[in-house]
């Protein structure tokens, strides 16, 4: 029996989308998330894997316990590395948050630290906060202030005959290290537990291969130069108490064996921690994980193909949630790219009703209660995470885009659609609509809307039908409430050629 007369065999699951893949060929593969991710589940399971909504984010206002917005903004940094502190950096203000333990939030203007202007280009501007057990240090480049953790301490420049400014600031092991600002390869450290003394000697080259040192980083009680040729690592090699002795000059960190990293970054605000890894997007537009002292490409073809040639001064950061570790940074065209540590697939994120826009967030920390906080991209907003339909306050666009059907040299028939979700939750599911397009995801046609049902309509089905013929197709769904798609089912058959 031919395939044209074959009998219709049902209802059949087509290709579900997983991770964001829009490829610049889209007929090969326009696979998009847009605040969707996939989450694995178990073997018995209904799926293998699903399709839920990322979170929202919550303003922490004073009805969340948070004070609200801190500053003008930009959150340009924040650091949560001391216990029951958060320092912040929105406009050009500096912030200490402080958490006593009876509860509340105690916000502290510290005064102003300016804009950041090393003046060698936007990829050495920028602002950076390290916290030791003393003191904190927050750089705003060529300048660095301090202060100490008690609440009411002021903030003071970093001044002497010896502090010639810096790019960025990093702590590791009771010293403060610091990227020495200009095309240099030099970084320096303070005294022991001081960031306010210094010794003239104190200073090293990052010199295994040439190379322009753009930040200093924190990472598993060392120190990793970060530069554009490359990345070194130093560990404290220790020093028999000499830094400690006027008149003596005893540099402890050393080059650890290894570690040196090949292939640098541009943007050395992308770099950013998690999962026992620092993460960064490289100065030939592909996102790595460090892995023990190699590096690991993360990033897609796909991915790489968005990125492109602008690398330059992006912001990248870490958050957790619900056993999920994401990785993100906003491109220069306002994508947001987000790599799901958990899974290792992309997806995007957008505060915006139609998904054209950035997501919100430009840093992150985590509060002593373990809550996380985000700093907003424009304004002075501190946000928490929570598992809502809005994001920031906006009625946020997910969609996801699914592979594309082919129909093998013929024209297929499609009488009926039906989306496997989630129906009758607490929450109104809404209209979810459907769109598709017959010539490679370049332009969409027809939409149809369909209905997910009210509060406790739990049997209710998702479908429309009549979708008319194709060669090729490729589906995509939408909606603006909280979803968790399961499947995709289809009954399609093949016609005549």
């Amino acid at each position: 029996m031919s395939q044209a007369t074959a009998p219709a065999v049902g209802m059949r699951r087509i290709p579900f989308p997983l991770e964001s893949y829009a490829h610049p060929s889209l007929p090969l593969s326009a696979k998009r998330l847009i605040n969707l991710m996939a989450e694995k589940q178990p073997d018995d399971a209904r799926v293998a894997a699903a399709l839920v909504s990322t979170p929202g984010l919550v303003p922490w206002d004073t009805t969340h316990g948070g004070p609200g917005a801190i500053g003008t903004g930009p959150i340009w940094a924040m650091n949560d590395d001391m216990p029951g502190r958060i320092y912040v950096v929105s406009g050009t203000h500096a912030y200490r948050l402080s958490f006593p333990l009876g509860g509340g939030t105690t916000v502290e203007d510290l005064g102003d630290v300016g804009s950041a202007d090393a003046g060698t280009g936007s990829w050495n501007s920028f602002v950076t906060i390290a916290a030791g057990p003393t003191a904190c240090v927050i750089c705003v480049a060529p300048r660095a202030y301090t202060c100490g953790h008690d609440v009411g301490t002021p903030l003071n420049q970093i001044g002497g005959d010896v502090f010639a400014g810096a790019s960025s600031v990093a702590y590791s092991d009771g010293y403060f290290a610091f990227s020495s600002p200009g095309n240099t390869a030099q970084w320096f450290i303070s005294r022991l537990l001081d960031p306010t003394d210094f010794d003239a000697l104190d200073f090293a080259f990052s010199d295994a291969v040439p190379n322009v040192i753009r930040r200093v980083v924190g990472h598993r009680n060392q120190i990793w130069t970060v530069g554009e040729a490359g990345f070194e690592v130093f560990y404290d090699a220790g020093s028999s108490g000499l830094e400690t002795t006027p008149g003596t000059s005893f540099f402890p960190f050393r080059r650890a064996a290894g570690g040196v990293i090949d292939g640098g970054t541009v943007s050395p605000m992308s770099i950013a921690r998690a999962d026992n890894s620092l993460w960064w997007l490289g100065i030939d537009g592909l996102v790595y994980r460090s892995n023990g002292y190699n590096k690991q490409r993360v990033s897609t073809h796909a991915i790489e193909a968005i990125i492109a040639t602008n690398v330059n001064g992006l912001y990248g950061m870490t958050h957790p949630y619900r056993g999920h570790w994401f990785y993100s940074f906003t491109t220069l065209d306002n994508r947001t790219l987000v790599y799901d540590v958990a899974t290792g697939v992309w997806h995007e994120r957008s505060t915006s009703t139609n998904g054209s826009g950035p997501w919100q967030p430009l840093s992150a920390a985590v509060d002593t209660n373990s809550i996380h906080l985000f700093g907003d991209r424009t304004t002075g907003m501190l946000y928490t995470m929570g598992n809502q339909a809005t994001d920031a306050g906006v009625g946020v666009l997910r969609q996801a885009t699914f592979p594309p059907l082919w129909a093998d040299t013929r024209r297929a028939f499609c009488s009926r659609i039906e989306v496997e979700m989630e129906c009758g939750g607490a929450e109104s599911p809404g209209p979810v609509t459907l769109e598709w397009s017959d010539d490679g995801a370049r332009t969409w046609g027809p939409t149809r809307t369909m209905s997910a049902g009210v509060p406790g309509d739990y049997r209710h089905r998702v479908y429309t039908t009549r979708l008319g013929s194709f060669r090729q197709r490729v589906f995509r769904v939408s909606t603006n409430r909280l979803t968790r798609l399961y499947a995709m089912d289809a009954d399609i058959q093949a016609g005549a050629n």
